[in-house]
C-alpha cells in the first residue's frame, strides 16, 4: 500500500514518524479480514500508477469493491450457517486454494515474469513469507468461524473495534507512543463497542473472542508486512502467486487435524450437493483479493477507510432490515458511539501525518 519507505534506520525522526503513522492510516481501514480471504492487502507494495482511469471504470471498480466484500461474507455465513459446513477451515481452503490454482494459471498463460523470483530464496520465504501466511490463516480462520456464532450485523459492528488493536501492536512492538487525543478516541470505541455487546440479544463469548482473535491476528499481519517487507515493491500477481499459496498451506495443515477428522460423508455431500455456493465463494473471494488489492494501490487511505466503514454499516442495516436480525436500540446506539470514536481517531491521525 502506497510508496515503500528505505529503512528506519537512515531516516530523519520527523520521516520516520510519518512512516508509522501510514502503517496505521492505511491499515486500520482494512479491518475486512474474513472478506474472507484477503490476506494480499498489505503485501502490495507497488507505488501508485501514472495511468489515469476513465470515471465509469472508476465507479465500476468502486461498485465491485462496495460489493464484492458483503457478497462474500454472506455466501460464506449462508454455508456455515444455511447449509451447516461447519467447516469455516476447509471452506478456507478451499476458496484459498482456488485463489491460489487461478493466479497461477493467469500467469502460465500470459507468459507473465515475477521480477522478484530471485529475491524469494529460502531464508526470505522461510522467514518472512511463511510467518505472514500463518498470520493470514488466523485472521481468516478466527474471522470466518465468529459467524458460527454472532450475527453478521454485530460482527460488522466489532469491526470498529480494530483501530484498537492495531494501536496495541504497534505499541507492543515499540513502533508509535499513541497521542492523548489518540487515546480518547480508542476508549470512546473501547465503550461503544461495550455497549453494543451488552444490547446484542445473541452474544457469544466464544463469538467475541474469536472476533477479538481476529482482529489480532490482521493487526500483527499488518504490523509484520508493512515494516518487514517495506522494501519490497510487490505487484498484485506476485502478491497474489506468493503469499496465497502459502495462506493455503497453513490452513490445511490445521485442517488436517481440527477437522478432516471429523468429517464424514454427510458433510462430503453438502459440498457435492451444493456446489453452486461453495463456487460462488470461491469465485467471489478471489474478486475481492483483487479489487481490494487494486482499490488500496490507487486511493487515498482516508477515503478507503470512510468506504469501508459504510460498507459495513450498509451490511447491518442490511441485515436487521431485510435478513430478519435483530439489532436492539442499545446496540445501534453503542455501534454510533464506536463509529464516532472510530471516525475520529482516523482524523487524528490523519492530522498527525499532515
Amino acid at each position: 500500500t502506497g510508496r515503500s519507505a528505505p529503512s528506519s534506520g537512515n531516516l530523519p525522526a520527523s520521516t520516520e514518524k510519518a512512516r508509522l503513522l501510514d502503517i496505521e492510516q492505511k491499515g486500520s481501514g482494512l479491518e475486512d479480514a474474513e472478506e474472507i480471504n484477503n490476506d494480499t492487502t498489505d503485501l502490495s507494495k507497488t507505488q501508485k500508477p501514472d495511468k489515469k482511469y476513465s470515471f465509469l471504470a472508476v465507479v465500476g471498480i468502486f461498485t465491485v469493491f462496495m460489493l464484492s466484500g458483503p457478497m462474500l461474507i454472506m455466501s460464506n455465513k449462508y454455508i456455515l450457517k444455511d447449509i451447516d459446513f461447519s467447516f469455516p477451515l476447509t471452506l478456507s481452503f478451499m476458496t484459498l486454494t482456488f485463489s491460489s490454482v487461478s493466479c497461477w494459471v493467469y500467469v502460465k498463460m500470459n507468459g507473465i515474469q515475477m521480477e522478484r523470483s530471485k529475491t524469494m530464496t529460502r531464508s526470505f520465504y522461510t522467514r518472512r513469507i511463511i510467518p505472514i501466511g500463518a498470520l493470514s490463516t488466523g485472521t481468516v480462520v478466527f474471522g470466518m468461524t465468529s459467524y458460527l456464532y454472532l450475527t453478521v450485523a454485530f460482527v460488522q459492528m466489532l469491526k470498529a473495534f480494530t483501530p484498537v488493536m492495531t494501536l496495541l501492536g504497534l505499541v507492543i512492538f515499540r513502533l508509535e507512543s499513541p497521542t492523548r487525543k489518540a487515546i480518547v478516541c480508542v476508549l470512546i470505541i473501547c465503550s461503544g463497542t461495550a455497549i453494543a455487546g451488552y444490547g446484542e440479544l445473541n452474544f457469544s463469548i466464544v463469538g467475541v473472542m474469536c472476533m477479538i482473535c481476529a482482529q489480532m491476528f490482521e493487526a500483527m499481519k499488518l504490523v509484520f508486512t508493512q515494516v518487514v517487507l517495506q522494501k519490497n515493491r510487490f505487484s498484485l500477481v506476485e502478491t497474489l502467486y506468493y503469499v496465497t499459496p502459502m495462506s493455503a498451506a497453513c490452513v490445511f495443515f490445521f485442517a488436517c487435524i481440527l477437522e478432516f477428522p471429523r468429517m464424514g460423508q454427510d458433510d462430503v455431500n453438502k459440498i457435492l450437493s451444493n456446489t453452486q455456493p461453495f463456487m460462488l465463494s470461491c469465485v467471489v473471494a478471489i474478486t475481492t483479493n483483487v479489487v481490494n488489492t487494486f482499490v488500496v494501490q490507487n486511493s487515498n487511505a482516508l477515503i478507503l477507510k470512510l468506504a469501508v466503514t459504510a460498507r459495513n454499516a450498509l451490511l447491518v442495516f442490511f441485515n436487521a432490515a431485510l435478513m430478519g436480525e435483530t439489532v436492539t436500540i442499545l446496540e445501534a446506539y453503542g455501534y454510533a458511539v464506536s463509529l464516532s470514536g472510530f471516525m475520529a481517531y482516523n482524523y487524528v491521525k490523519f492530522q498527525e501525518k499532515r
